[in-house]
């Protein structure tokens, strides 16, 4: 047999002997495609289930990837809080050496956030990144228990996803801790936290979690009326309720430890905030907006308003606490929804940042009633535009505040109408069904 190439050439060795074994055994070799041909099935099929399997969680790790980079952009700006605040604690606590910055008094911010400062001072990276980077973890952490909160109520993965998406690109999230260098998403994520555990019935981690949460800032006191009525109504076992002050008092420990007075450690940081600020509002677009700027620094204006607002809260824990249905896990976020709104509207003395946690709440909202997606985007885009009005803007953009606090008043009713309809619907319900276990006169008197 001669053996040549399709150009004349002789074959080599090997060649030759590929085409003996081919005339010899023909199906040798269409068995030996055939199993390469199963095992590049197998193989996709295999990559196929893994795909399906983590597919949610590769785009959650996209997703914290683009959102991350585009902190990173703004990492390099200084906002007036950090030239004027952030920077001079820093480095005021980095002076004080070792640990002795657990005791420091500086600032009004409480001893747990100044842990985390004393610690930033160690790492050998500028003041400015330290305390973006520590705002942005807790934007992720945030981002993932909004997930899961969203998951709980919808059984949806790809819905929970849009929740933490979401949340990691809503413009109060990311403005505030790539931006501003601000810290209310580590407060809210410690809120967020105990929300998600109220919900799962763990009554102990979720008050822990509230205590860390308003260890860090005095917001956080927006949540309590949730707490309250979740205890009167058993939804939280009434034993679980101390480890608020238990976990509170814990985080003041290492501060007392240090040598910081006790008085201080527990309540030295929201003393001073209280009459820190005389102006009724800052920039939030609020029930404040409605008075010229000669009533704006009216203290009998404040306490009365103060008083008042106490009284509007308690009224409407009142009516979530006497409701006579059911409290499904659904009219519980309706609830943390109304108080973290409606409180920053009506309290006097609120920046424009202290409807963050109100924001978080909307964004899960919306996840669970799309279809009334509007009330959220009522409620979030004022808060988000006197943000960065302050960071970008200041004094440069006419706003109209006045038409801000409208818009967010129209997304309040809105959400007041929700709540109505939501427990007038569990009403009828329940009406109808009394209704139809009643006999009526014609099966009665024909029974009779």
């Amino acid at each position: 047999m001669v053996f040549k190439k399709d150009k004349g050439e002789k074959l080599t060795r090997e060649e030759k002997t590929e085409e003996i074994v081919g005339d010899k055994d023909p199906k040798g070799a269409v068995v030996a495609k055939r199993n390469a041909k199963e095992t590049a099935a197998i193989v996709w099929d295999k990559t196929c289930e893994l795909w399906k399997k983590y597919e949610l969680a590769v785009f959650a790790v996209v997703l914290l990837v683009f959102a991350m980079l585009a902190r990173g952009s703004y990492f390099d700006f200084k906002s007036g809080d950090y030239n004027s605040f952030l920077v001079k604690w820093f480095d005021e606590i980095k002076a004080l050496g070792g640990f002795k910055g657990f005791a420091s008094t500086i600032g009004d911010y409480t001893p747990i956030y100044k842990y985390i400062i004393t610690i930033l001072t160690y790492i050998p990276v500028d003041s400015l990144y330290s305390y973006k980077a520590v705002s942005c973890i807790f934007d992720a952490v945030l981002a993932f228990y909004v997930g899961l909160t969203v998951r709980h109520f919808t059984k949806s993965d790809v819905t929970a996803l849009i929740g933490y998406g979401v949340t990691l690109f809503l413009p109060n999230v990311f403005l505030n801790s790539g931006v501003w260098a601000q810290c209310d998403s580590i407060f809210t994520c410690f809120t967020i936290m105990s929300f998600y555990y109220m919900l799962r019935g763990k009554d102990i981690t979720s008050m822990v979690m509230y205590g860390i949460s308003i260890s860090f800032k005095i917001q956080a006191i927006f949540y309590a009326p949730v707490i309250v009525i979740a205890v009167l109504r058993g939804k939280i076992k009434l034993t679980a309720f101390p480890f608020i002050f238990v976990s509170y008092i814990l985080c003041a420990v290492p501060a007392v430890i240090a040598g910081m007075n006790p008085i201080d450690a527990l309540l030295g940081a929201y003393l001073k905030q209280v009459g820190e600020y005389s102006r009724l509002t800052l920039n939030a677009p609020n029930l404040y907006q409605f008075l010229s700027d000669k009533y704006m620094t009216n203290e009998k204006i404040s306490q009365m308003m103060v008083f008042a607002s106490l009284g509007i809260a308690a009224v409407i824990a009142i009516g979530f606490y006497k409701y006579k249905g059911e409290t499904d896990d659904k009219k519980w976020l309706l609830t943390a929804y109304v108080f973290a709104i409606t409180i920053p509207y009506i309290l006097p003395h609120m920046h424009e940042r202290y409807y963050y946690m109100a924001d978080i709440f909307a964004v899960i909202f919306a996840c669970v009633y799309a279809k009334k997606a509007y009330v959220a985007v009522l409620t979030i885009y004022p808060s988000m535009r006197v943000v960065m009005r302050y960071l970008f803007d200041l004094g440069n953009t006419k706003i109209d505040f006045r038409a801000l606090a409208i818009i967010m008043l129209i997304g309040i009713v809105a959400l007041f109408q929700v709540v109505y309809s939501e427990f007038l619907a569990d009403k009828k319900d329940k009406t109808e069904c009394q209704n139809k276990n009643l006999p009526n006169e014609e099966e009665k008197s024909a029974t009779d």
